[in-house]
Parts: C-alpha cells; structure tokens; sequence
C-alpha cells in the first residue's frame, strides 16, 4: 500500500509547528522500498512560509513543494491530491502533529484491516479543562458516533472514495464536515489508538472561552446555511489562517 501526506500551508511559521512537522514526518520514512510520499502545497504567503519548505526539501529531497494559486485550504489539499500517487491520503493540518514514530505505521495497519477511513485521536499543546473536553468529545461523540472529522484529526482516506465524492469540497470553512457527512455514505470512520497534538495558539491569541464560544456560533451558522465565506471572515478575523483574501475585500471587512 502507497501512502501520500498531502500537507497545505500558508503563512504558517507563526504556528512554529512546520519545521517539527517535516521532522517528525521525515523521521518515519522508511529508507529502504519506501511506499510513501510527502507533498505540500503552499499558497502566496507573507511570513517567508514558501521559501522556508524551498529551503527545507533542498535538504531533504523526500519532500515535495507545490506552489499553489489556490485560495483556501481545501483547493490546497485538492492541488496535492491531484498529484499525488497513493493508495490511501492522509490530509495533515499544518498546526498539528502526528505520533511520533509509529503514526504512519498505524494509517497503513488500519487501512490493512479492511477500513475505509479514519482518523487519530485528538489533543491540544496545552491543558485546560475545556480544551481536554473538547478533544475527548471531539474522539467519542463527534467521531465515534457523528462520523464528523475534523482536519486537526489528520484524517486518512481511501483514493477510491475520495475520488468518488469529488475530494475536498471546495469550501473556505467547514469543508471537513461536508467531507466526512459524504464519506459516511461509505462507512463510518475507524479511529486509532495514536493520538495528534494540535497548536491552541488561537484558543491563546483571543482567550479560551471566546474562542470556544466563537466556534460554537459559528457551528449553529453553518447549520443554518449561512455562507461559508462569511463565517470564515468571522473566524479569520482578518488574519489569512485558511485562506488568504484580495486586499481590497479584506478593507472592507
């Protein structure tokens, strides 16, 4: 079984997380018939994000760079997919890291066992009562029983059912759980016993409960069917996170 991790990116060396990423990433490829394949895709971005993977897979010839027009995260993850030749897709967040050592192991062992899909269990890089809440209900109830995953989940997929249902749809917020509600028609996802570590710089950068609160809203929003665009300039607040915005439209937010 191949294995492609197709990671998007812009501007994310605020998150400090990218070099540890590649690292981890780089440290559990096999050398020898390796089956596995690394691509990012990166956008325009403004903090040197671009030349930093240049830099990176100059040294380190199993990456691969892709320079992307695309506007959001998920046109990133589709421009990867596009290219890539594995069986199964892991879609990495670029805030999160995998388990050390063993995670790519425990995609191709799941994958082995005759699952469709899946996803790691999760955490945050800090503890507070509501951040360990929201990755416990995130594994057993948002997982477990919804089937919604969400990118921080580093989900991994079939190629044959992603191509089945158009891959990522093309969404500047909540493009996971459209994802997962179209690869639940499938099957449920398997969750692995390996756990993800995610950057809480945003719970950090506007306080814990407001942030959490702001996703909460921004939830009921999209199952009201408000437009997709609009939350995400909510939840962007003018900082380019998942997607990046003509100047002249971010002036009059």
């Amino acid at each position: 079984m191949r294995l492609s991790i197709v990671l998007p990116c812009l501007n994310e060396i605020r998150h400090g997380y990218l070099d540890r990423i590649l690292n981890n990433l780089i440290s559990q490829l096999v050398t020898e018939n390796n089956d596995k394949e690394i691509i990012t895709v990166v956008s325009p971005s403004d903090d040197g994000t671009d030349l930093f993977l240049t830099e990176y897979a100059d040294r380190s010839p199993e990456i691969k760079v892709v320079r992307s027009l695309a506007t959001n995260r998920a046109q990133r993850l589709n421009d990867g997919i596009a290219i890539s030749t594995g069986e199964v897709i892991l879609l990495h967040h670029p805030a999160t890291l995998l388990p050390e050592r063993m995670a790519l192991q425990l995609v191709v062992d799941c994958w082995g066992a005759g699952n469709l899909w899946g996803a790691f269990r999760h955490g945050f890089d800090y503890s507070h009562w509501l951040l360990n809440f929201t990755s416990w209900y995130s594994d057993n109830v948002r997982v477990q029983q919804k089937g919604i995953v969400y990118l921080d989940h580093c989900p991994f997929i079939d190629r044959q059912i992603l191509t089945a249902i158009g891959n990522v749809p093309d969404l500047d917020i909540f493009e996971d759980t459209v994802l997962s509600d179209r690869l639940c028609q499938f099957s449920k996802p398997a969750l692995v016993q390996g756990k993800v570590i995610t950057s809480a710089r945003r719970f950090h950068q506007r306080g814990i409960y407001r942030h959490a609160m702001l996703n909460q809203w921004l939830k009921i929003c999209y199952h009201l069917n408000i437009n997709p665009q609009l939350l995400n300039r909510l939840y962007e607040q003018k900082t380019s996170i998942n997607v990046k915005y003509a100047k002249d439209l971010e002036e009059k937010v």
